[in-house]
């Protein structure tokens, strides 16, 4: 097949030069020889007006002495070029430029293409590429394959499960992950990250219900690390889950006033905590400590939320598959962040309103879903997110 394509661009290629040169030079009418039959249609149309009296004979004697000006002029104009070769000569040239297109191209195939070499795929041990925050890059079903095969081989890795765990969440394979992150946490059982993210994992297996065994896994990450976030919140969310709404209020408020300055998650559970407080009819101002405003220069690198006009820009300059890929890969980003951040009812409605864009109605509606339970306590955003889906058609809204 590839030489198949090669041959044919070749071809056209030697074609396309060689027209210009064997096309017959009478192929096509001077427009100066145009221009004077049209002329002399004139006149005699001027001699049958004025032989039948509907021109008068002055009208139309000044037609005629203008008519034949023209004609005057356009038989001075400069004659058409001829080709300074014969027909012969030009049909031998175009057969000699077709002939080097063809040998040219093939040389250089030959010398600089490979194709000896197949489509390049990654092997079972090559290690996927991954991002600043060590999360993997690329096509997430791909490496998924990838990861399963190599752990197979090397089950000790402990990486190679947080690996797998993280990519098993980005396609909502939730329970896999949880068992993926539980066994890099069983390799290595003073990692406070591989507990809170198994317990985490388990948390959306669970459809947002913060279980026992998810409890023990943010218990061990606080044991391991008394700072971990993602335990402190989550845990905090069980205990509002069993009733408990001023324990969980008093947990959370205590993860605001000891956040480092530069915290990242510290905006999104301050407005988490804000807007469950306004739902519940609660006036936390005065607890909440002072909101600092950010660094400079987190504040330059802080993602919008949505495209900038650059990636905007770059996105009209990809192929198809590039494109649908770097669209993809956006919303898989929000919907990651939606899993921190519950709370979010912009982005939920974000999310929705992509996943109907891009055809997926089932993942629309399993994300309506996953918003309404987040906003349990709150039936004015339950409304809006409601109004939202159906707005947009989700199935089930």
């Amino acid at each position: 097949m590839l030489w198949i394509i090669l041959t044919l661009m070749t071809v056209l290629a030697a074609v396309g030069l060689a027209i210009p040169l064997i096309r017959r030079h009478d192929a096509t009418r001077s427009p100066r020889n145009d221009t004077v039959e049209v002329l002399k249609a004139q006149l005699d149309e001027i001699d049958s007006q004025a032989a039948g009296g509907a021109l008068p004979p002055a009208e139309a004697e000044a037609l005629r002495t203008d008519v034949k000006r023209r004609v005057l002029a356009e038989g001075r104009a400069a004659p058409d070029r001829t080709r300074p070769l014969s027909e012969r000569a030009l049909l031998g040239l175009a057969l000699g430029v077709a002939a080097v297109v063809v040998l040219a191209a093939t040389g250089l195939y030959l010398k600089i293409g490979r194709p000896d070499v197949a489509s390049v795929h990654p092997t079972p041990g090559t290690a996927p590429a991954v991002d600043a925050a060590g999360h993997p890059n690329g096509d997430v079903p791909s490496m998924i394959a990838e990861l399963e095969t190599r752990m197979k081989e090397t089950p000790g890795n402990a990486e190679g499960w947080r690996m797998l765990g993280w990519s098993y969440l980005q396609v909502g394979r939730n329970a896999e992950a949880a068992v993926a992150y539980g066994k890099a946490a069983a390799l290595d059982p003073g990692n406070a990250e591989y507990l809170s993210a198994q317990g985490e994992a388990t948390v959306l297996a669970n459809q947002g219900q913060v279980s026992h065994e998810a409890q023990d896994a943010f218990k061990k990450a606080l044991a391991a690390d008394p700072a971990d976030p993602r335990a402190r919140y989550y845990l905090a969310m069980a205990k509002d889950q069993a009733g408990d709404a001023k324990g969980a209020m008093n947990d959370w408020i205590a993860m605001l006033k000891t956040a480092p300055a530069d915290a990242p998650w510290a905006p999104e559970v301050r407005a988490f905590v804000i807007k469950v407080a306004q739902a519940r009819g609660e006036d936390i101002s005065r607890r909440l400590p002072p909101e600092t405003s950010p660094p400079p220069a987190m504040a330059a690198s802080a993602p919008p939320p949505g495209p900038t006009a650059d990636q905007v820009a770059a996105a009209g300059q990809m192929s198809d598959q590039g494109r649908a890929a770097m669209i993809e890969g956006m919303v898989a980003k929000l919907a990651g962040e939606l899993k921190a951040n519950p709370r979010d009812r912009a982005g939920w409605e974000r999310l929705i309103r992509a996943r109907m864009v891009l055809g997926h109605p089932d993942q629309a509606a399993g994300d309506y879903r996953e918003a309404v339970r987040a906003f349990a306590g709150s039936p004015a955003d339950q409304a809006a997110l409601r109004q939202t889906a159906q707005g947009l058609g989700v199935p089930g809204a």
